[in-house]
């Protein structure tokens, strides 16, 4: 009968933001208690590929820290490695089209991820990886996998939840943490628009091998971010960890190779020029044509030089096909290469907003709708929130 009087908490969606809070609520249970469950729709943790790189910020790893248990936190080197010391500086370096550099801007040095959260004014940053880090999320948590929400019903003891599977679960608090395609947040706020942005970008996780590697420090240094922008709109950006993977070994040459995300962004106009041509026509079911798109642009759109030669042998090495050979493409399950629109909801298109205040010692009498945005790798917003926060 006790059990019964514990709120039950439902978090839809099994990201870095969905684990951190269930985390967060069981680590603080002493204060207030929950039954809390969680849900994914992917069919296990291997499902799609959930790569990419990420910056994680000092104010995000203070974050991070604090929703955690120490067991968690023990582990988070295992997403976010120490520093390579004399060989990685953790920072952003932005050039034009030739590689001169616009802007270098300083950053506090730290050896690991704890290191970073004690930096408490500034903006630091890390280059972590996310697939990583959602393994190191999950452990403990009794995620439910293959759990499709596809709407929920308030009622006046609480939310029912319903899932594409035909089965419903029944909660007092229901925190969607379901990313931009939420279809809770469709329901709660049908009128929230999505804004593309005009720009569209291609993403790809690569294996570098050193001798290239090499020609790209010699441009940008040792930073893990770099970016570099175009005179027409487009821009490039790379993160990664100068940490060789295991694949030397592999390798005829025994040469190292490393990870990196490779990121091209373009004005979505550009999609539209010449779609006559079959040069122009691409499909995006099929990685070799959009890989190829993005070289045509590249050639279009920047100048003759040693960096535009090495971000098209770079794009070289972006899979055309989904490789299947964990041996000499030592990812997870990889996520095919695509064009996709930059998006994001635009909170102006709710005309009006209503305060929703969560009491939690009521919360037995009180049905609350949260919705919860997955960890963003653009750590500045989160700097911005935090400045806001302080003031009040």
């Amino acid at each position: 009968m006790q059990q019964d009087k514990i709120p039950t908490i439902i978090i839809v969606g099994a990201g870095l933001g969905g684990l951190s809070l269930y985390h967060a609520l069981i680590k603080n249970k002493d204060k207030k208690e929950f039954n809390v469950k969680i849900f994914e729709r992917e069919s296990s943790p291997t499902d799609r590929w959930q790569g990419y790189h990420i910056g994680l910020s000092n104010y995000g790893a203070q974050s991070l820290l604090n929703c955690i248990p120490s067991s968690i936190a023990s582990n988070l080197p295992k997403a976010t490695p120490n520093t390579v010391p004399d060989v990685e500086t953790h920072g952003i370096i932005i050039t034009d089209q030739v590689g001169n550099v616009l802007l270098a801007p300083p950053t506090k040095p730290f050896k690991d991820v704890y290191e970073l959260a004690k930096i408490s004014r500034g903006l630091s940053s890390m280059i972590t990886y996310r697939d990583r880090l959602r393994d190191v999320l999950l452990e403990g948590v009794p995620v439910k996998w293959n759990k499709k929400c596809i709407k929920y019903v308030e009622t006046q003891e609480g939310i029912w939840v319903f899932f594409e599977d035909g089965t419903q679960e029944f909660c007092n608090i229901l925190v969607g943490a379901d990313g931009i395609n939420s279809p809770i947040r469709k329901q709660k706020l049908p009128e929230l628009q999505i804004v593309n942005y005009g720009i569209t970008h291609v993403g790809v996780d690569i294996s570098i091998p050193k001798h290239l590697m090499d020609r790209a420090s010699k441009i940008h240094g040792n930073v893990l971010a770099r970016k570099t922008l175009g005179t027409k709109g487009d821009s490039t950006f790379m993160m990664t960890r100068l940490i060789p993977i295991k694949q030397e070994q592999n390798d005829e040459k025994n040469e190292p190779h490393y990870r990196a995300t490779l990121v091209y962004s373009y004005p979505s106009e550009l999609d539209n020029v010449d779609v006559e041509s079959e040069k122009a026509k691409v499909d995006d079911n099929d990685p070799a044509s959009v890989i190829e798109h993005v070289k045509r642009l590249i050639r279009t759109l920047r100048p003759d030089c040693e960096l535009t030669d090495l971000l098209l042998e770079l794009w070289d090495l972006a899979p055309k096909t989904i490789p299947n050979d964990p041996i000499k493409f030592p990812f997870k399950n990889y996520n095919p290469v695509q064009r996709r629109m930059m998006r994001d909801i635009d909170p102006m298109s709710i005309k009006s907003w209503t305060k929703m205040k969560l009491l939690l010692k009521n919360t037995k009498n009180t049905n609350v709708l949260l919705h919860l945005n997955d960890i963003h790798s653009d750590d500045y917003r989160e700097h911005n929130l935090h400045k806001k926060l302080k003031k009040k």
